[in-house]
């Protein structure tokens, strides 16, 4: 064909459509926004915060649940690119259309806006994490239902965890009390929660405005194994012996809020939306 002969809008129309062409035959992941969440709205395995890459799932629904923030009054310091904006929607469950049975949140009572790391960290090697955490206040309702003494409201708020297994070292938030408890699965019991040979202490409160956490570790079956943790600078928590039971696979790090558990089915329907903002999130192994 002699393109010199054509007009030059039907020139304009051709270089059109060939620049569709090419932009909608090519594979285009979409990291980290929104365009990524419409096969799936509640699980996102390629999302990106901070140049590390994460699965990011929400019960509520990615596009409402998680969010990266930039503005300045949430973030931690002058250097941070923006803080990652967790809401718990307690009163409403996205199905995942790739989940099924009770292999889905839903079907098991869960309810979780969360964030888990690509990378993982391997059994007796120091390590350490930090995080910072800031959480509006919200006046929680609880549970509609208690059905024995051992019934609480907890959020999980951070967890190091092997796949496929129970977390080795958690914590987690009373939301009416804001304490904070940490717990260290020293056995793979399977199910969320904790077993008598488990460890499970109150270590803190959550404190209004930004609160800096650091965990220093080393996961071991015997007694060399350690764990501290460090609040706004501050030596809160100190533990030398069993830090975890045998596991396969390296465990990898969760940040978010989630409710265990059946629990999720248990909240009061005017329980409201929690809103959790975390920034400075690391890892790294030391010498």
């Amino acid at each position: 064909m002699d393109f010199s002969a054509l007009s030059s809008g039907m020139k304009r129309l051709i270089a059109s459509a060939v620049l569709l062409s090419v932009v909608f035959s090519t594979d285009l992941p979409f990291v980290g926004t929104t365009a990524a969440f419409a096969d799936n709205p509640v699980w996102d395995s390629n999302y990106v915060y901070n140049k590390k890459v994460y699965d990011a799932t929400s019960t509520g629904g990615l596009k409402k649940g998680i969010r990266l923030n930039k503005a300045r009054v949430h973030k931690r310091s002058r250097k941070s690119k923006g803080s990652m904006r967790f809401a718990l929607i307690p009163n409403k469950c996205i199905r995942n259309p790739t989940k099924d049975g009770l292999d889905d949140d839903c079907d098991r009572g869960i309810r979780r806006s969360q964030l888990r790391s690509h990378a993982s960290y391997k059994k007796n090697k120091n390590l350490e994490f930090r995080f910072s955490l800031k959480k509006p206040y919200r006046k929680s309702k609880g549970l509609t239902k208690i059905t024995n003494s051992l019934d609480k409201y907890f959020m999980t708020i951070y967890e190091i965890k092997p796949k496929d297994a129970v977390p080795v070292i958690y914590f987690v938030l009373d939301p009416v009390t804001n304490k904070i408890l940490l717990r260290q699965s020293l056995a793979n019991h399977g199910v969320a929660g904790v077993e008598p040979n488990d460890i499970n202490t109150v270590i803190g409160k959550l404190k209004s405005g930004w609160n800096d956490f650091k965990v220093k570790t080393k996961l071991s079956t015997n007694k060399k194994g350690y764990v501290k943790v460090y609040q706004n600078n501050k030596l809160i928590y100190s533990y030398k012996g069993k830090t975890t039971y045998p596991y396969k696979n390296d465990t990898r790090i969760w940040i978010g809020a989630y409710v265990c558990c059946g629990f999720g089915d248990l909240l009061h329907k005017k329980e409201p939306t929690h809103l959790f903002f975390y920034d400075s999130v690391k890892a790294r192994v030391l010498k």
